[in-house]
């Protein structure tokens, strides 16, 4: 192997609302909604004044809604 190796694009743990939306198939707009009325989970993190939310709570919002895994120690608790 060379000096200088090919990997796989990374995809951030942590992500901004633009992105968290769009992830979900929603606009923003409507993101925020469902985040207010805590349908999705809430922000993890910030950074200065960007919120960041986290792929693995919004794979697990996912995952609940398709009856696909078991969100009992999921983000609403």
């Amino acid at each position: 192997m060379g000096k200088h190796t090919i990997i796989a694009p990374v995809m951030p743990r942590l992500v901004d609302e633009e992105t968290a939306a769009a992830y979900l198939g929603r606009g923003r707009t409507k993101f925020r909604e469902e985040v207010a009325k805590r349908l999705l989970p809430a922000h993890s993190d910030q950074n200065g004044n960007v919120k960041l939310w986290d792929i693995r709570l919004l794979d697990a919002y996912i995952d609940g809604r398709s009856g696909f895994g078991d969100t009992s120690s999921g983000w609403d608790r």
